[in-house]
């Protein structure tokens, strides 16, 4: 976890509390992931999956790049939070694509 040094200003000591919370964007990923298992799939989405859910679903807000999502969803794996699931998935082109899960 990041941390402030004591002789930061008092913003950067808030920042460091702060910078364990999930992201506005991790929080969406997990609920992009939830809903699809509520649905009834529970394999998981690949990260092309994911994106498209998350320009549908949030197309009203600014929409992080593409990469601003994998590097987001990759950090929640790191967490503990999303793992890769044990069914493949396939990309847009047909290639194979790892497909993510929550761990709860």
């Amino acid at each position: 976890m990041p941390a402030a040094r004591r002789h930061d200003i008092n913003t950067s000591h808030a920042a460091a509390r702060s910078a364990h919370k999930p992201s506005e964007v991790q929080q969406r990923i997990l609920s992009i992931l939830r809903k699809s298992a509520w649905s009834g799939d529970r394999t998981g989405l690949t990260d092309e999956q994911i994106i498209a859910q998350y320009k549908e679903q949030f197309a009203a807000d600014v929409v992080p790049t593409e990469q601003s999502i994998r590097s987001r969803r990759a950090e929640l794996v790191a967490a503990g939070k999303v793992r890769r699931s044990l069914t493949p998935g396939k990309s847009g082109t047909g290639r194979p694509s790892a497909k993510w899960t929550t761990t709860s």
